[in-house]
């Protein structure tokens, strides 16, 4: 008898909370447009010596160039994606081995998460593209856009509810006043025999005319 009190009453607690919101049109969040990159003055690389296995994490700033044993790394530019964007970053690197004078130097773009569309083509070092730092320098996306909130068609709740335009409230739970079905206890086994038909009680039937009786032959008594 409690817990059924209890259910009702947040039943009933939980009906008055939808009739008092009323639907309201939600503004979708900012975003930048997927192709749009922000500029930093810095660039965080990975260079993986392959005859030690020693792997080095230097950051270079844009416009300079930085020597790491026999390689020069020069970056050109460094680029990462807007804050409401998935992460990712590039940047315009020139290498160059001056211990291996035979091997053509590399000047292009390496992505961070995808290395393998650019690769330095040297068997001792390894170069990868970490990540963009520093500060905000151009090309500057701008501000976030701002979006359009939604309007709700004929700004009423009730139309959205789909009840016809009468402004009645649309019951979202069970009525609070009708009985909830219970769960049997946990220690109670479940049948699984369908339930018998329910008895009722025959009806008689209304006296109805009869044919008399055919007169029995003499010759069979």
């Amino acid at each position: 008898m409690i817990r059924r009190s209890l259910v009702a009453l947040s039943a009933m607690t939980l009906g008055m909370m939808c009739e008092a919101q009323a639907a309201v049109g939600v503004t979708p969040p900012a975003m930048y447009a997927p192709q749009l990159w922000q500029g930093r003055s810095e660039a965080v690389l990975h260079v993986l010596n392959r005859l030690d296995a020693h792997l080095e994490t230097i950051s270079v700033p844009v416009g300079s160039t930085m020597t790491y044993r026999t390689l020069s790394i020069a970056v050109e530019a460094c680029v990462s994606r807007p804050p409401s964007l998935a992460e990712d970053a590039g940047a315009l690197l020139h290498l160059r081995d001056a211990g291996d004078t035979t091997r053509p130097p590399f000047d292009g773009w390496m992505m961070a998460n995808e290395p393998g569309i650019a690769v330095y083509g040297s068997p001792l070092y390894d170069v990868r593209v970490v990540s963009c730092g520093g500060a905000s320098v151009a090309p500057n996306p701008g501000p976030l856009p701002v979006p359009q909130k939604p309007v709700l068609p004929g700004g009423d709740a009730s139309e959205v509810a789909g009840d016809g335009g009468s402004g009645a409230p649309v019951p979202l739970v069970p009525d609070a006043q009708a009985p909830i079905p219970l769960a049997p206890p946990d220690n109670a086994a479940t049948s699984l025999a369908p339930s018998a038909p329910s008895a009722q009680p025959q009806q008689k039937s209304a006296p109805s005319d009869l044919a008399p009786p055919e007169a029995v032959d003499p010759g069979l008594q």
